[in-house]
């Protein structure tokens, strides 16, 4: 997701500013409205292409080392940084809320259109059918409505130029686009390219009503009318009106003469769409994801290849925390009751806890104190593996211990709960693999049937090895008697072997 994200704005922002460079003084209307259609289209639809590398790396077979076998370094476990003050998380459900927001303020839009076309009279001027308001001040269109105030009287001259200019609209489709590209900018709000698209097109729109319009009217005698026409707006931004802010530039735009876009600036934009094109959709090896997976198969197993799951603010708050809310069940003191609680329990990809159990118990209220405080704990941050979040299994005990010397208010021994360090306890990998032709090849999954992708696999007694991908896949090079030593955080090491 995050990959394509990064391509759509680059994308967008690249064609938009070129449109603006080469276009945006132009007067050929239908071009420059294509072109923005076309270019955010294009920005949307680039990332979602994966072809073949163009022009592929050079054969790597005279390399003195096959790239199926790479030198690593030990690993080094290391802990999770802290959190930082604002997550990608957070970042994420703030732009969501927005978009979400935005696309409210389209719908009721929409919906408000919808009642108003309700509560207007149909009338036909000359064949066009026009829904006159009684509300309304001035004119506006959307879709096939066209939408004219009562205040307009139909017999004088700027009666049929408004409506011709409306007629246009509706002729054209610009409702279409206008729609578009609200929902573009609702989803992407925070790109300003989108935001500039908005508003450009609306101004395409115009005067490509104003062309239209002209075909029926004198120049002079239609600039007349539109500077005597008071000028409003109506509030809403999925609707085409005759009444905008664009006064002075439709009146300049209707009288530059049109001329053809020059070919060398058609060129570099046709030039500038390929190359992105190829950049993104046709190097699927360099995009960042697959740049990642390719690192983590051929060239990288280094230093800190696992991070230990942490909690947040360190492991002392953690265990601060079990100390201020474990309690000494008062029916385990009365009846002597010591003895040690070890709860297992799974910190979950997105740092949750869950599956919380006691593996070895001494009852009386004991074992449930243990499993409610362990299930009450905020979250973690969650272990990692080759950089992908993953699922560990932990072991905490808590000792319960009694002083029967000394006495509670109630003659109830009094009694202390010691907070063990917590441990990793590891879970099951299933590997299936075959050895042929000079290769391991084989799949990981863990105790669910999961694929598991980063797990190390490390030829014994050498210092190669590779990582499973995706797919938990893994092809090893190695001889017939050599070991391979699978390992992944939160999971028994695992020995392969002919």
């Amino acid at each position: 997701m995050n990959t394509y994200i990064f391509e759509l704005v680059i994308s967008h922002t690249v064609l938009i500013l070129a449109y603006w460079l080469f276009l945006s003084r132009e007067n050929q209307y239908h071009k420059m409205r294509l072109y923005l259609l076309g270019s955010t289209l294009l920005a949307i639809i680039i990332p979602l292409f994966r072809l073949p590398k163009l022009f592929p790396a050079q054969n790597q077979s005279i390399q003195p080392l096959s790239t199926d076998l790479v030198a690593i370094e030990p690993s080094i476990i290391a802990t999770s940084p802290e959190a930082p003050f604002i997550s990608i998380e957070t970042i994420t459900y703030f732009s969501l809320s927005i978009s979400c927001l935005l696309l409210l303020k389209l719908i009721f839009s929409i919906v408000a259109l919808i009642r108003i076309e309700r509560r207007s009279k149909l009338e036909s001027y000359n064949g066009i059918t026009i829904r006159k308001i009684e509300t309304l001040s001035g004119s506006f269109t959307f879709f096939n409505w066209i939408f004219l105030s009562n205040k307009l009287d139909k017999n004088k001259a700027e009666y049929q130029a408004i409506l011709k200019h409306e007629q246009a609209h509706m002729k054209l489709k610009h409702s279409y686009d206008l729609v578009f590209f609200e929902i573009y900018k609702a989803l992407v709000w925070w790109l300003p390219s989108s935001w500039y698209v908005s508003k450009e097109i609306k101004k395409i729109h115009e005067y490509q009503a104003d062309a239209y319009a002209l075909q029926s009217f004198d120049i002079n005698h239609y600039s007349s009318i539109l500077i005597k026409t008071t000028l409003q707006s109506n509030g809403m931004s999925i609707v085409s009106s005759f009444h905008n802010d664009l006064i002075f530039k439709r009146l300049n735009a209707m009288k530059r003469q049109a001329k053809k876009i020059k070919l060398w600036k058609i060129g570099t934009l046709t030039l500038l769409g390929s190359f992105l094109f190829v950049t993104f959709a046709c190097t699927q090896e360099n995009s960042p994801a697959s740049l990642a997976d390719k690192t983590q198969t051929q060239r990288e197993i280094f230093t800190i290849v696992e991070e230990q799951p942490s909690y947040k603010g360190g492991m002392d708050a953690f265990y601060k925390y079990v100390m201020n809310e474990i309690r000494y069940p008062l029916v385990a003191r009365n009846s002597g009751i010591e003895g040690t609680v070890q709860v297992q329990f799974d910190i979950e990809r997105n740092g949750s806890v869950s599956n919380a159990t006691a593996i070895s118990t001494i009852g009386s209220d004991c074992d449930k104190e243990a499993l409610r405080v362990i299930e009450n704990a905020p979250g973690f941050i969650s272990g990692k593996q080759r950089g992908r979040t993953i699922s560990t299994r932990m072991v905490l005990p808590l000792t319960f211990k009694l002083n029967q010397e000394k006495k509670n208010p109630d003659n109830s021994p009094q009694g202390t709960v010691v907070v063990g360090e917590l441990q990793t306890q590891p879970k099951k990998l299933t590997v299936s693999a075959s050895y042929i032709d000079g290769e391991w090849k084989g799949t990981i999954v863990n105790s669910a049937g999961e694929k598991l992708p980063g797990v190390n696999i490390v030829v014994a007694g050498t210092e190669f090895g590779r990582v499973s991908d995706l797919s938990g896949s893994f092809t090893v090079k190695a001889d017939q008697d050599q070991e391979l030593h699978i390992s992944c955080i939160g999971y028994e090491r695992v020995v392969i072997k002919q």
